[in-house]
């Protein structure tokens, strides 16, 4: 059976280590944790974290193929658990097209340039 795509735009597989901070309404921090970033689009990204995350806003943390941290807002739309003590959390992009666009091209060549150094450090 062949189920039609309705997301709004296509994801690609990545896995790199993400920083989420929960924001309070007054955009405050309350919670931090790390998780895996499994894949991303032009509007959202999906983590497998080990703590569970409550829908509402936060700010996404990484650090792109130089090092450099670079982050966006984000709003977790809903936390699933998969397993015991994982979940994955949908987030939606909460920056500007320009923004979000910006984020995913980032974390797309950190994830491509990590797996390349790896394998260049098999070799």
């Amino acid at each position: 059976m062949n189920v039609a795509e309705k997301r709004k735009y296509p994801r690609v597989q990545i896995h790199n280590l993400i920083s989420y901070v929960c924001l309070d309404e007054g955009g405050q921090p309350i919670k931090r944790l790390m998780g895996s970033a499994l894949d991303i689009s032009q509007g959202g990204i999906l983590l497998e974290t080990t703590q569970q995350i409550e829908p509402g806003n936060g700010l996404l943390i990484t650090a792109d193929e130089q090092d450099q941290i670079v982050e966006i807002k984000g709003k977790a739309a809903y936390c699933r658990e998969t397993g015991p003590g994982k979940f994955y959390v949908g987030i939606s992009f909460q920056g500007t097209h320009d923004e979000n666009i910006q984020f995913v091209q980032h974390m797309v060549r950190a994830n491509y340039y990590r797996k390349s150094s790896v394998k260049s450090k098999q070799l």
